[in-house]
């Protein structure tokens, strides 16, 4: 059924007709703070304020009003007619008032909570084990109709999730609430573990895969790692030069294209890291056993050959399906020691690796690569799941060896497929069905609005009429010493569009690279297992199989799945980070923490924890007796008598007032800072 919510009756249907309002046509969706943007076929993003949502619900299709006066490039409008309902269940937590039962969506996606038919809740808890509904229980539950924006919408309630209390409960909404699933359908792992890894000499009979079980190779990765899809390898040839090799996980081998393992692993598109929980793209007897590359056991690879000269310049190229075996499984802990002087077997060779890491990395960051070094905190658990200690994360060398050689292998597998590169076997020019890894241009509007906020922080920045890279790496630089300046790359990165995978290679301007794909992890992220099969068939030469409309076609399905995906997997993983995070600090209550405002809003202002990264509320009534108002840029709440600021970047001290994790919500109180803790 397609509702319809009343136009205004200024509005007009027709955007082509003289004198009449400009309309468009797109996907809704909403954010965490309330507003929304409409994804349109064509042209940029529609922001809706909040009092314009009008019915509409995130995921519906819907047809905008443009407002008069707006940026051709960042334009806003409201919503005047729902034209197509997004039929996904909602995910949500019963509260009871008086004799209506409301569920309370856990994400954003409706703003207001569904009301339920009581009858149909009376027949409902007839069957269901454990009585009537509490408050607390989550539910699954369908939008039924909703008519007025003043109005709670009519819901109607499908499954039983969870009783309130009961263990994992909330890890299991935040995930179902973005459509990931905690389980794999009946009988996908025991066929997984029907597969088995094919002796090495009956793999190398008669096929190029090359033996490079004689290379040392070893893996690194995090202490908590299950699944190791990356080794590497490096040594100097006699000519001077370096062989550095990135050997990645030969997935595709054993996940057959349209087999029920590809098509489960297509639909998840990625694995998602939830604190100490991963649901994966792929069943365990695969993704942490036969394509990890375990030490001491042959494996199936994917290697790429990358020879280079002491200024990083790429001399020679070769990728080619491989079987390797990992010498050693080192983290990332263990390589620093051994970077900081500890003697060690392999010491030569991650010296080696180190050295070439920090060329690369210099030199990219000469052509205008940008580096967000961004604060990250980890949370430990108890066998219980509830946090213990929230440390900050240090980025270790060995961590950026790591992140350079797989730079390197994702842009030389973009380039020689682009036609950049000669590397074996030859590419055609760009010509192949191929799936990059994509980064736009900042939109002009959102480039002034952060060199607006830099100079309301005292720092000026001219950039001429079009941003480059190195213009970002410029400003990082200029606060790199400042009190401010996590919140500056914070904002900087939001600054930036989101990169997404795509058909078309508009280049990466993030990494200042021309081309750039995904192909260092097919264990947990489907575009690269797509791209590892995309590259067998062009180093084989093989032209079987779909005709490349088809193919290209079914590429820019893959992209648009996998980038939408993505985009719900970092919104569970950040949701269940900050959850854990609030949990953690609920036993803190009335403890004294310093902070930066990071948001400023009519009601108050938003203060993030230095030590643990998480947003609070100090709402506008605690800043004092003053009346206070939000400036015209909305950088600062000033007060109308006394004059007194409260700016976006201002470092302040709070007290932890109370934590509700329902709601996910900390409020603070200001603190001065002559107080103690």
């Amino acid at each position: 059924m397609r509702e319809k919510q009343t136009p205004n009756k200024n509005s007009r249907n027709d955007a082509n007709s003289p004198g009449r309002s400009l309309t468009v046509r797109g996907t809704l969706s909403t954010t965490a703070r309330g507003f929304g943007f409409v994804h349109p076929e064509s042209g940029p993003d529609v922001l809706i304020p909040f009092d314009h949502l009008g019915v509409a619900a995130s995921g519906d299709t819907v047809r905008v009003e443009l407002f008069a006066e707006t940026q051709a490039d960042k334009p806003a409008g409201k919503i005047v007619e729902v034209l197509k309902r997004n039929d996904a269940p909602l995910v949500g937590r019963i509260r009871r008032r008086r004799d209506e039962v409301r569920v309370y969506p856990e994400d954003q996606r409706v703003s207001r909570a569904l009301v339920l038919d009581g009858g149909s809740v009376k027949r409902f808890e007839k069957g269901l084990p454990g009585g009537a509904l509490r408050d607390g229980d989550v539910v699954r539950a369908r939008l039924v109709e909703w008519r007025d924006p003043g109005k709670h919408p009519r819901g109607e309630l499908l499954e039983l999730v969870g009783r309130a209390g009961e263990p994992g409960l909330e890890l299991q909404i935040i995930a179902i609430a973005r459509g990931f699933s905690l389980t794999f359908p009946p009988g996908l792992e025991e066929a997984a573990r029907e597969v088995r890894m094919p002796p090495p000499r009956k793999v190398l009979r008669g096929t190029s895969r090359r033996d490079l079980r004689n290379l040392t190779c070893f893996t690194i990765d995090p202490a908590t790692a299950r699944d190791y899809d990356d080794a590497l390898s490096i040594r100097q040839r006699d000519d001077g030069l370096f062989e550095l090799g990135v050997h990645i996980a030969d997935v595709s081998h054993f996940v057959p294209e349209s087999s029920p393992l590809d098509r489960e692993a297509r639909s998840r598109a990625t694995s998602v890291y939830l604190v100490n929980e991963v649901l994966p793209m792929l069943p365990e007897h695969l993704s942490n056993g036969l394509c990890s590359l375990v030490p001491g056991t042959p494996r199936l690879a994917f290697s790429v050959l990358i020879v280079l000269d002491s200024t990083g310049s790429v001399h020679d190229l070769e990728i080619r399906e491989s079987l390797i075996q990992s010498t050693r499984r080192f983290t990332y802990e263990e390589v620093e020691e051994i970077l900081s002087g500890e003697i060690d077997p392999l010491a030569r060779e991650l010296h080696l690796l180190h050295l070439i890491a920090q060329m690369l990395g210099r030199r990219r960051r000469e052509n205008g690569s940008v580096d967000m070094d961004l604060p990250a905190a980890t949370i430990s658990l108890d066998e219980e799941g509830v946090p213990v200690s929230i440390r900050p994360v240090e980025r270790l060398n060995a961590n950026r060896l790591v992140e350079e050689c797989m730079l390197l292998a994702n842009q030389q597998v973009a380039a020689f497929i682009a036609g950049g590169a000669g590397g074996s076997g030859g590419a055609a020019g760009g010509a192949i069905p191929f799936v990059y890894r994509v980064h736009p241009q900042p939109k002009p509007s959102d480039v002034a609005q952060l060199l607006e906020l830099l100079q309301h922080l005292g720092i000026r920045y001219r950039i001429d009429e079009n941003v480059q890279p190195e213009d970002y790496r410029n400003i990082l630089a200029l606060i790199e010493n400042l009190e401010f300046k996590d919140l500056v790359e914070k904002l900087a990165l939001k600054s930036l569009p989101k990169a997404v995978y795509s058909t078309a290679n508009t280049g990466h301007f993030g990494l200042a690279f021309e081309a750039y794909t995904h192909f260092t992890s097919p264990i947990r992220r489907y575009p690269d297992l797509v791209v590892h099969r995309i590259l067998k068939r062009c180093i084989a030469r093989n032209d079987a199989g779909k005709e490349s409309r088809t193919l290209m076609e079914e590429l820019e399905e893959v992209c648009i799945h996998a980038s939408e995906r993505e985009r719900s997997a970092t919104e569970a993983e950040r949701e269940y980070t900050r959850l854990k995070s609030l949990e953690y600090l609920s036993e803190k209550i009335g403890r004294t923490y310093e902070g930066v405002i990071s948001g400023v809003a009519a009601f108050g202002v938003f203060v993030q924890l230095h030590r643990y990264l998480v947003e609070g509320l100090v709402h506008v009534s605690k800043l004092g007796k003053d009346r206070f108002q939000l400036n015209r840029d909305g950088y600062q709440l000033v007060g109308t008598e006394t004059g007194t600021a409260y700016t976006l970047g201002d470092r302040v001290r709070v007290r932890l007032k109370s934590v509700n994790l329902a709601e996910r919500k900390a409020d603070l109180d200001l603190v001065p800072f002559s107080e103690g803790e």
